[in-house]
């Protein structure tokens, strides 16, 4: 039973204030200043960069107020970088692992980022990150669609979301408590934390004393307008949503850990699992289970003092995986904050310039009283600066005098173009890397500046592929925990050389008849390796690229590689026609026994080649122990001796040249006998040291003596 059935309401209650209050007081220190920063980025990013009250000010002057907004094309430029790269994930086994095991785990990677659009919520959180300093991925598992459980990947906004004010790491490994803050609806609460915490709610939200209004919205619902937590509650009609707070805090606490008794390793039972499973599991693999003293992760939800959840959480670690585009001691920043003063910079000359021209061009008039003849001094002055202008005088009256226009100051116009430059320097992102370089610059000059933009760039592309490794541990820790039982994944079009249309299935933790698991992923170490793809069609265009060089360098890459790499749309049609065609295709069982007949035919006459070649050294040797048992002196004898030796010598060096001709004989053909190959060759090896052995038996005589 969870521990929050046990506890008594008084209890709860006050478990549901302690940690609203805790809640409060995150929201009201630090966080409270990262959330004015962010929504004023947010502002600059979508063209808001005006001050309201100066923009008012401006418009009654009559001046004007232009926006240049090139934090739009600077922050695209560095979003577009990140989608050109897309997730390439790998396990590696470590200690305990094996690559079947990693092979499995890849394909099924790949098979959860895919069912959760992982590309699509990557360039959302990367792009709260670029732009207010955090971005944030929820990684748990989701009961909704399987009873037995599947991995969702989903983002929070990053004003809802709270770290801990002491956290000096990007690692969450490394934190103390995680606040998430969400506005749910009454059916949402009842589905999810039972409903009897619906009533709750309700009378709570009636409660106008109890101080936490803006945990309540009543209010009539507005896409993109304000949020919930700023609207006027006055009228309480119909509760719309409530705020739920979710603190994921850190809490040592006894624990059950099995233990490698080989490596050492721990590794924490996974919650909910009974003394008999644990028990059950550890003997199956050889693990030791033993209690200790460890951090666990404690769970917290509550809205407003409604207690809705108060039990450790069923994950190893936190579920939130935060991108930081820059980092440093606890303080994450974005690529925006550096730019909101050039940006302004650049409105205010810019605007500056076009009132000065404006104004020049109707700098004014001077005329003497009613000299005017088809107009007066009002619509001169409305009308001066009009192309064309014809003023007509009266006879005896001085001529209208245009009035020399102050010069433009010097440099003020030099004040905006530093601006703009200023905004490329800060960011790194170069004219080449906006495609704006030009026109008289040469290829290379350019390719060469968007890679030393790109390098700049790549501090942040650094802490995304730190952030995507954070996401492979989470989905490995989640997948080894709750994939415990028997699956089959199918990947459809996951590699390139696969057929549109086509699927490989992929089991893990598939029992065998002789009582192994294949492909047992809730064992073993895994290291994660996290690459970049190109994205879209260019992977396949890259591919094809690199087989054509190859090609040309001379590597012997077949016709139907180089179709398979392109983008024909039947191009796995013809390739599998060249592959047949050129001969590496399946045979059929007429070919494979036409083969197979000549290969034994081959290996045969390679064989009466052998045994000729030892019928004939064994003559000559037999030759040569003779000369050695009638030597008559001792120089005979180490001639007889030294062209035994030869023999022997021969002998292995045309034992290794029939063993390469089989060899290569066998690889000449694609449906080898490779039994009778292995065979042939195992016999020669046995002959060798047949060989051997007879020569260490075998002492060669004493020379005779002449005097005896």
């Amino acid at each position: 039973m969870p521990e929050s059935l046990k506890k008594s309401d008084g209890a709860t209650s006050q478990v549901a204030a302690d940690n609203h209050h805790r809640f409060r007081e995150a929201l009201e220190t630090g966080h409270a200043l990262y959330t004015e920063r962010a929504k004023r980025n947010d502002k600059f990013y979508a063209g808001e960069q005006w001050d309201k009250a100066d923009k008012e000010r401006l418009e009654r002057e009559g001046r004007p107020a232009l926006t240049l907004n090139l934090i739009l094309s600077t922050v695209n430029a560095m979003i577009g970088e990140q989608l050109d790269r897309k997730v390439d994930a790998h396990f590696t086994p470590l200690d305990t692992g094996t690559e079947a095991t990693a092979f499995a785990l890849n394909k099924i990677a790949r098979v959860i980022l895919n069912e959760n659009n992982y590309d699509d919520i990557e360039e959302n959180v990367f792009s709260d990150g670029l732009i207010g300093g955090r971005g944030y991925f929820d990684v748990r598992m989701s009961f909704l669609k399987n009873i037995q459980g599947k991995v969702c990947i989903s983002m929070e906004d990053p004003i809802d979301v709270i770290i801990d004010g002491e956290a000096k790491e990007m690692d969450p490994k490394t934190w103390n408590e995680v606040f998430i803050s969400r506005w749910m609806t009454p059916d949402e609460i009842g589905a999810t934390y039972g409903w009897d915490k619906v009533e709750k709610v309700q009378v709570m939200a009636q409660d106008t004393g109890s101080g936490h209004d803006d945990n309540f919205d009543f209010g009539d619902r507005t896409f993109g307008g304000d949020s919930p937590a700023t609207r006027d509650n006055s009228a309480r009609t119909q509760l719309n949503r409530v705020r739920v707070v979710e603190r994921q805090f850190f809490k040592v606490a006894e624990q059950w850990f099995f233990v490698d008794p080989i490596t050492g390793a721990l590794r924490a039972v996974p919650y909910g699992a009974d003394k008999e499973s644990r028990e059950a599991f550890a003997q199956q693999y050889g693990f030791e289970v033993i209690k200790r003293k460890g951090r666990r992760v404690r769970m917290v939800v509550s809205c407003d003092d409604v207690l809705l959840k108060d039990d450790w959480s069923i994950y190893r670690s936190f579920t939130i995986v935060p991108f930081f585009p820059y980092f440093r001691r606890g303080n994450p920043f974005s690529a925006v904050d550096n730019l909101i003063d050039p940006q302004n910079l650049l409105n205010k000359t810019s605007s500056q310039e076009l009132h000065i021209v404006n104004t020049t061009a109707n700098s004014g008039w001077v005329i003497q009283e009613d000299s005017l003849v088809d107009m007066d001094a009002e619509d001169l002055e409305e009308r001066g600066a009009e192309t064309g202008l014809v003023l007509q005088y009266k006879r005896g009256y001085e001529a209208p005098e245009k009035i020399t226009p102050n010069s433009i100051p010097t440099g003020i116009d030099r004040i905006s173009q530093k601006a703009a430059s200023t905004i490329r320097e800060i960011s790194s992102v170069n004219a080449s890397m906006l495609g704006t370089a030009r026109a008289d610059q040469s290829g290379r000059a350019q390719e060469a500046a968007t890679m030393r933009g790109q390098v700049q760039v790549s501090v942040v592309l650094s802490n995304l592929k730190r952030c995507r490794r954070t996401v492979l541990e989470k989905i490995l820790e989640l997948v080894q925990d709750f994939y415990t039982e028997t699956r089959y994944f199918n990947i459809i079009g996951d590699d390139i050389m696969m057929a549109q249309g086509s699927n490989e299935q992929v089991g893990v933790n598939v029992p065998q008849d002789d009582g192994n698991i294949l492909n047992d992923i809730t064992v073993g170490d895994y290291g994660t390796e996290v690459g970049y793809r190109p994205s879209g069609g260019s992977l396949a265009d890259k591919e094809m690229d690199e087989a054509i060089r190859l090609r040309e360098m001379g590597v012997a890459i077949p016709d139907h590689v180089i179709v398979q790499y392109s983008r024909l749309t039947k191009r796995m049609e013809l390739a599998k026609f060249l592959k047949d065609s050129q001969g590496f295709g399946e045979q059929s069982e007429e070919q494979a026994a036409l083969e197979e007949l000549q290969m034994e035919h081959q290996i045969g006459m390679l064989q009466k080649e052998l045994e000729k070649a030892d019928a004939d050294i064994e003559l000559a040797r037999a030759s040569a122990l003779e000369k050695q048992m009638n030597a008559e002196s001792l120089e005979d004898f180490n001639k007889a001796d030294i062209e035994t030796q030869k023999l022997e010598v021969q002998r292995a060096l045309k034992e290794k040249e029939l063993s390469l001709r089989i060899a290569l004989a066998a690889r000449g053909h694609q449906n080898a006998n490779t039994m009778n190959v292995q065979r042939l060759q195992t016999s020669v090896a046995m002959k060798s040291m047949d060989m051997a052995i007879a020569d260490k038996k075998e002492k060669p005589p004493q020379p005779k003596s002449k005097d005896k």
